[in-house]
């Protein structure tokens, strides 16, 4: 007697075999039996023919640290096939959190991804086992894939201070990096084109490095730049991983320059003789030309020095504001300059604010406001962050599509969202947010797979299941196997297709049927089944 059973479906089982027709029986919250159960008795069935039954999809790459606690329904990864997301990226995170430091942390969150939410941000935990427990109280209907942030480890001991850390300081961050992984963290992150990460140097990261090495952890990183010096860059990444001895992670490998345009196939080439050096490399990719960002993330990383409320102090000094058009009209060495990756301030367009007067920028352009208020760009911009306590961010044309296409197709690609769970009511229905939040996966399945067929639809879905739970070493998760949890989305492969576009992106995927969390229908043909199985998963600590 099975709880569950699907019957008549294409299993596709995220191997990257090809499908074949079968049924999955489920109880309690595993794959109890796979092969033909259509004569096999259960409480409930579910009928999926004309439908592919794969594993649920593991979102590479979120930041919904606190958007899954504001709101556990999960509502647009949930549409969107997800059943795991990996949050604490780009060294954006939540926890550890020193009490003595915990406003330069909120203040810093939010400027970022996490800050958009309309919420006054506060922390009920301060070890990272705290922040997990609370997690799981507060049980979102996804599973929960946790990462250490080197930005919250690095503010807890640091603050914002850009000076290298001292021995003394180093030793006392690889200590929180080693607790957060004994206490459930997967790996360490970096935002090396955000602060303090922009503040931290290669010896310093390979010294954090090595704290997960003993975990069985590795290293993710936003690169310090992924525009004209992205090879550097990504030459850095490879010497922290291998200095430190950890696999390496590249977060939304992309070419956000003009001037490097065009040249994936040397990215390729790069991590490939790396591997060949002994290093073993992945990275994630967000199908989409465009990326998100904070508006702040233009100001040169020494306006951050001290906290957000020294960079807004300098923003109202005329004498600063001067030297700050001036380094980003001419660049700083090592510094990702996204206003110049842009090429035009028609190429970024502001996407979420936070007070209600200020919601006329919503949808416009860097170029449309400065016209509207007959002001300098940079002057424009300047104000606008004044007036929002730096809380806002933007939507930057970055990336040539047929880069993004060949970075999709790569064999060792998965997919992240890079966005937030969000919602099309409630709390988390606010702004304009980028559309990979809704359909990054829906995308993918819909027009790299059917309409482009760069990539087949067994290799789509194991980028998005078996390959990501590889690199998590989550137990038991990422395959349609006997014995393993049963995370599963049923989908229309003819139907499956994303919907949000920039100008209206909170629009939900269409064509995902069913999705279950361990055991539970928690989609059911377009319906939120009000249950919320999620919970931190990972492997087995030692």
């Amino acid at each position: 007697m099975f709880d569950l059973k699907i019957i008549n479906g294409t299993i596709v089982d995220g191997s990257g075999s090809k499908g074949y027709k079968g049924d999955v029986g489920i109880k309690g919250d595993k794959i109890a039996a796979i092969g033909d159960l259509k004569a096999s008795e259960s409480q409930n069935t579910i009928d999926a023919e004309g439908l592919v039954v794969s594993p649920g999809f593991i979102d590479m790459h979120t930041h919904s640290d606190l958007s899954i606690l504001y709101d556990s329904h999960t509502n647009s990864k949930i549409y969107d096939g997800v059943t795991t997301e990996v949050v604490g990226n780009c060294g954006i995170g939540v926890a550890p959190v020193n009490p003595e430091k915990k406003q330069l942390l909120i203040d810093y969150l939010g400027t970022r991804l996490i800050g958009s939410l309309p919420v006054k941000i506060d922390f009920y935990w301060g070890t990272f086992k705290e922040y997990l427990d609370y997690v799981n109280s507060h049980a979102p209907t996804v599973n929960v894939a946790p990462l250490v942030a080197q930005g919250a480890v690095r503010i807890a001991e640091m603050g914002f201070a850009k000076e290298k850390g001292t021995a003394e300081q180093v030793k006392n961050m690889q200590a929180m990096v080693s607790q957060a992984m004994a206490e459930g963290a997967l790996g360490l992150s970096s935002g090396l084109v955000y602060l303090p990460g922009a503040y931290t140097d290669t010896e310093e990261l390979t010294e954090l490095s090595k704290a997960v090495k003993q975990y069985g952890g590795f290293y993710v990183t936003h690169i310090r730049n992924e525009g004209e010096a992205v090879f550097e860059a990504l030459e850095e990444a490879i010497n922290i991983a291998k200095g430190a001895g950890v696999p390496l992670h590249v977060s939304h490998l992309k070419l956000s320059s003009r001037k490097v345009a065009g040249m994936t196939e040397q990215l390729f080439k790069r991590i490939e003789d790396a591997e060949k050096e002994g290093v073993e490399i992945s990275f994630d990719v967000y199908p989409y030309e465009c990326g998100m960002t904070a508006l702040s993330a233009l100001m040169p990383p020494w306006t951050f020095e001290g906290g957000v409320q020294n960079l807004l102090e300098r923003l109202k000094d005329k004498g600063m504001r001067e030297k700050i058009k001036e380094d980003c009209r001419n660049g700083i060495p090592g510094w990702q300059n996204f206003a110049k990756d842009a090429g035009s301030w028609s190429n970024i367009t502001v996407s979420t604010v936070i007070n209600e007067s200020s919601k006329c920028f919503e949808g416009k352009t860097i170029e449309e406001i400065a016209s509207e208020q007959g002001k300098e760009p940079y002057d424009a911009i300047f104000d606008m962050l004044i007036m929002e306590n730096g809380r806002i961010q933007i939507v930057v044309k970055m990336m040539q599509d047929g880069d993004v296409a060949q970075i999709v197709a790569h064999k060792k690609a998965m997919y992240g969202s890079d966005g937030m769970s969000l919602s099309t009511e409630g709390i988390l229905a606010f702004g304009k947010p980028h559309p990979r939040a809704f359909g990054t996966h829906g995308r993918v399945l819909g027009k790299y797979v059917r309409e482009m067929g760069v990539v087949t639809l067994e290799e789509a879905v194991k980028k998005m299941t078996s390959m990501p739970a590889w690199r998590l070493k989550l137990d038991k998760r990422g395959l349609l196997n006997e014995g393993y949890y049963a995370d599963i989305t049923i989908f229309d492969p003819d139907k499956v297709q994303d919907r949000g576009t920039y100008k209206e992106p909170k629009q939900y995927t269409v064509g995902m049927d069913k999705v279950i969390v361990n055991g539970k229908v928690v989609l059911d043909r377009g319906n939120h089944q009000e249950v919320f199985p999620g919970k931190v998963v990972g492997k087995a600590k030692i």
